[in-house]
């Protein structure tokens, strides 16, 4: 394998992962922090969410008229907005560098690309465009 072919990625850590990508910047050094950010702030959302529904409100409580409830507070869109692009971006960094560990042909590595980030993508634009324009009046006016 040529060097032109090789990520300029950190070395890998032995157990897994990779060091911090040497040099001054460029996408991989952003995408090596975009990782250990997202991760974080990952897990903060999902432990919030988690404590909430399942601690707080109790799911023998979680009905429809909570959820429409919450659903009327712009933060609440906010946090799951966050929460689904946090986590869909930070598997599609992930995707990535499985990409380019396992598949060694450079035109597959591009299709299968690709293929990934267009499901990823597609996926984001639907959940964002779900969470910002579903309107709970439309469920109060079916009842």
């Amino acid at each position: 394998m040529s060097a032109q072919n090789t990520a300029p990625r950190g070395a890998a850590k032995r157990g897994g992962g990779y060091q911090r990508p040497t040099g001054v910047g460029g996408f991989e050094v952003f995408s090596w922090f975009f990782m250990r950010i997202s991760g974080l702030i990952l897990i903060l959302l999902a432990l919030y969410h988690l404590i909430w529904w399942n601690l707080i409100v109790g799911v023998e409580h979680l009905d429809s008229q909570v959820v429409i409830e919450r659903w009327t507070n712009p933060l609440w869109r906010f946090f799951n907005v966050a929460l689904i692009t946090f986590a869909l971006l930070h598997a599609l960094n992930g995707a990535r560098y499985s990409i380019e560990d396992y598949i060694r042909s450079p035109g597959a590595r591009v299709v299968v690309k690709a293929i990934v980030y267009t499901l990823v993508l597609v996926t984001l634009a639907a959940g964002i465009f779900a969470l910002l324009t579903f309107d709970p009046a439309v469920l109060m006016a079916g009842r």
